[in-house]
C-alpha cells in the first residue's frame, strides 16, 4: 500500500461510519491551529498525534484531498460540508491502517515544529562536515534566519578540532538505537563535504514509496532522533541535544495557557489570575480547558459544580458526551456555565491527550 499511500487515504483514519465530522477540524489540527475547539474535537478525531506536522498545508491542497475521496465514493458530504466515512471508505481506512501504524509520532508536534528541527539538523551536518576539511569556501544550506543564527551559535560554541570526531560519535549512538534500513536512510538524507545526499525523488524511488508516504516517514525519523536527543538518561549525546532544545517546549501547552494554569493552581482563583496577567476572564478559561485537555491530573473537581440535579444526571447518563448539547444542559441545572460543560465533557469522556 505504500506505493499508493497519499494524503487523501491518510485523512481516512480520522473519519467515521458512525457520526458526520468537520473537515475543519482535521485542517486546523494538522497545520497546528491552535483552540480549544480544535484540540477537543482533535482528540476525539484522533488528529492529536499528527498536530502541527503540516503547517504548510493550505487550505486549497487539503479540499483537493477531501473532494478526491468523494469522487472515490471513500466518503459522503452533507450540505453543510461535514463528511463521513462510507462502507468502501471504511473498507480503505482497515487497508491503510498498516501504512499508518510504521509513524511514531506521539504528538511531537504539541512541542515543536519537525521540519524546522531538521534544518537545523541539517545545517548543523554540513557546516560540521565542511569544518572536517578545513573548507570555508562553501554553499550553506538557505533556511529562515532564526534557523541559520541557531546553527551557527551552536558551531561557535562547540568548534573545536575534535567536533567533527565528536558529532559522529554521537550519530552512530543514535543509529545503533534504530533499524539498520532507516539508519541508512537518515545518514543518506544529508549534504556534506563532496557528498550531496540523496534527494527526495530518489528516496522516493528506491524506497517505492509515494511522496506523502517518504514525507511521513522524514518526519518520523526526525521524530526519533529527537527523542533521543532530549533522552536525560543518555549521557553520550550533549552535542545533539544541544541542536534540538532550543526548538523544544517542555509542555504541550501553549505559553501563555502554562502560565495561567501554573497561577492557577497557586491561587486556585480564576479571576486572580485574570487581574495578575491582565487577561480576560475568559481568555483564562480558554487557558484552563486547554490545561485540562492536554495535561495529567487535571483539578476538575476544584471548578466543577458539588453536585448536579438527578434531571440533569439522567440526561447527561442517556446521551453520549459528543451528544450532549449546552442549551438542554442549562434548561435541567441553570448554573452551569460553557465553561462547566465543557469541563465536564472533558472529564466525562476522558477527552484528554497526555502524550
Amino acid at each position: 500500500m505504500n506505493n499508493e499511500f497519499n494524503f487523501s487515504y491518510f485523512l481516512l483514519q480520522f473519519l467515521s461510519t458512525d457520526d458526520w465530522r468537520r473537515p475543519k477540524v482535521l485542517l486546523n489540527n494538522l497545520i497546528g491551529r491552535r483552540t480549544v475547539s480544535n484540540l477537543f474535537w482533535g482528540i476525539q478525531y484522533g488528529l492529536l498525534p499528527f498536530f502541527n506536522l503540516f503547517p504548510k498545508l493550505t487550505a486549497t491542497d487539503f479540499e483537493r484531498a477531501i473532494n478526491l475521496l468523494q469522487e472515490k465514493k471513500l466518503i459522503e458530504k452533507q450540505q453543510n460540508d461535514q463528511i463521513r466515512l462510507t462502507t468502501a471508505g471504511k473498507q480503505m481506512q482497515q487497508i491503510i491502517q498498516e501504512s499508518i501504524v510504521q509513524f511514531h509520532l506521539s504528538g511531537m508536534g504539541l512541542h515543536t515544529n519537525l521540519e524546522t528541527v531538521q534544518q537545523c539538523l541539517n545545517l548543523v551536518i554540513q557546516i560540521t562536515s565542511e569544518f572536517s576539511y578545513k573548507n570555508n569556501r562553501y554553499y550553506p544550506l538557505q533556511y529562515t534566519g532564526q534557523v541559520m543564527a541557531r546553527s551557527k551559535q551552536w558551531f561557535l560554541k562547540n568548534k573545536s578540532d575534535t567536533l567533527p570526531e565528536q558529532l559522529q560519535a554521537e550519530f552512530t549512538a543514535f543509529l545503533n538505537t534504530i533499524p539498520t534500513e532507516k539508519a541508512d536512510i537518515f545518514t543518506n538524507s544529508f549534504i556534506g563535504h563532496n557528498d550531496y545526499g540523496l534527494t527526495d525523488a530518489q528516496f522516493e524511488s528506491i524506497l517505492d514509496l509515494t511522496p506523502f508516504a517518504w514525507h511521513l516517514q522524514k518526519l518520523t525519523l526526525i521524530a526519533d532522533f529527537i527523542r533521543w536527543a532530549l533522552d536525560d538518561s543518555k549521557t553520550d549525546h550533549f552535542l545533539c541535544n544541544q541542536i534540538v532544545l532550543p526548538w523544544i517546549t517542555p509542555s504541550p501547552l501553549s505559553t501563555s495557557s502554562l502560565r495561567s494554569y501554573q497561577l492557577y493552581l497557586k491561587t486556585k482563583d480564576l479571576q486572580n489570575v485574570a487581574t495578575l496577567r491582565h487577561v480576560k476572564l475568559n481568555t483564562v478559561k480558554e487557558h484552563l480547558l486547554e490545561a485540562a485537555m492536554l495535561t495529567t491530573d487535571f483539578p476538575f473537581n476544584l471548578l466543577l459544580p458539588k453536585s448536579i440535579s438527578t434531571d440533569l444526571k439522567n440526561y447527561l447518563t442517556t446521551y453520549q458526551v459528543s451528544q450532549w448539547q449546552f442549551d438542554e444542559v442549562l434548561k435541567r441545572d441553570a448554573r452551569f456555565s460553557f465553561f462547566e460543560f465543557r469541563l465536564l465533557q472533558i472529564e466525562r469522556g476522558q477527552i484528554q491527550y497526555a502524550n
